[in-house]
């Protein structure tokens, strides 16, 4: 019995090529040999690259939503309200975004709002240094079924007196608004005579002084005068 096993053993190997004494040799080689086994293998596989994200042309804001000390003198609480916008391109200045109230009365609803703003401006070397800009900005409101729209420009004319330390311009700055709820269209024209010097400017911080003295004109209404003046110290980074 054990004479046939042996003949179909042998008739095997020989089908597969190998002969008993080749099985001796390998099995002799395989045995001085290291063996390997799948714990000492390290695979590393090729990773695609991942597509990046960043949220650095993204605004956010929030009103309201934290309790103030002084809401036990209030007659009532304030709305509650959360935003953001965007800038969906990078090479156009041009921001979406949408705007979400609760309302603090009785009824306590949920309004949301969507709106829109984009600006161009343009500084014309060959006219003496003439800079014009452009803006404009809109929103819709689900609640009010309210679409508002602003269009405003910026004309600033670089004054060449003589002032020592003084950069002097003036700004002339048309508005007009468009309001659907309420079927109006205003226009303001507003006219200011601008300053800035240079206080100090060392190593660490800079400290510059703005000067506005203007006035500004609107249809049916008297002329408004208005002055500011801003001191704004920044350190360098």
């Amino acid at each position: 019995m054990s004479l046939q096993l042996w003949k179909i053993a042998g008739f095997s190997l020989c089908v597969l090529g190998l002969s008993p004494s080749a099985l001796a040799l390998e099995d002799g080689a395989m045995a001085d040999m290291q063996v390997w086994r799948v714990e000492d293998v390290a695979a590393r596989r090729a990773r695609m690259p991942a597509a990046s994200y960043s949220l650095n042309r993204t605004q956010t804001w929030a009103n309201g939503l934290a309790a103030s000390r002084f809401s036990t003198f209030t007659p009532f609480d304030s709305a509650k309200s959360v935003g953001a916008k965007m800038q969906p391109f990078q090479d156009w200045n041009f921001m979406v975004g949408t705007e979400l109230t609760r309302n603090s009365g009785e009824n306590r609803f949920l309004s949301s709002k969507a709106m829109w703003e984009t600006s161009w401006s343009r500084d014309m070397h060959t006219l003496g240094g003439l800079e014009i800009g452009l803006s404009t900005m809109g929103s819709v409101d689900n609640a009010q079924a309210d679409y508002f729209q602003s269009l405003s420009g910026n004309l600033h004319v670089p004054l060449g007196l003589p002032l020592n330390a003084w950069d002097m311009k003036l700004r002339v700055s048309p508005n007009m608004n468009v309001d659907v709820s309420n079927g109006t269209l205003s226009s303001s024209l507003m006219s200011e005579l601008l300053g800035q010097t240079v206080l100090s400017s060392d190593s660490e911080f800079q400290s510059v002084l703005n000067v506005s003295v203007g006035y500004s004109l609107a249809p049916d209404t008297r002329p408004a005068g208005l002055a500011r003046v801003e001191l704004r110290i920044s350190p360098k980074l």
